[in-house]
């Protein structure tokens, strides 16, 4: 279900949401909704990537809240450098005795 709402723009917002109407040839709804739409998946992505940087949330977890593919969110988690893989020298070591075993 849609809802309407009502924001105030300043005069240097409605002049660049004017060149958006123009360049998409789109009225200023859609020209709002998308930049919104658009705005909320960044914002999804960062979020999640914090999330993941702060070891909150596993790769797979902030690829599903981000709504991206794995793949996609193992691409942007190498792109911010974010080690997301939890595998230290306990892990290493249990891995070894194991396949020695």
């Amino acid at each position: 279900m849609a809802s309407t709402i009502s924001v105030r723009l300043g005069k240097d917002v409605l002049k660049d949401l004017a060149k958006v109407e123009k360049k998409w040839q789109a009225d200023r709804s859609e020209a709002i909704r998308r930049l919104l739409v658009q705005s909320i998946k960044e914002w999804k992505v960062k979020n999640v990537l914090e999330e993941l940087k702060e070891r909150k949330i596993t790769i797979s977890g902030a690829a599903k809240k981000a709504e991206v593919s794995l793949w996609g969110m193992i691409d942007l988690a190498k792109q911010e450098k974010i080690d997301w893989i939890e595998y230290d020298k306990e892990d290493l070591e249990r891995d070894l005795k194991l396949s020695s075993g």
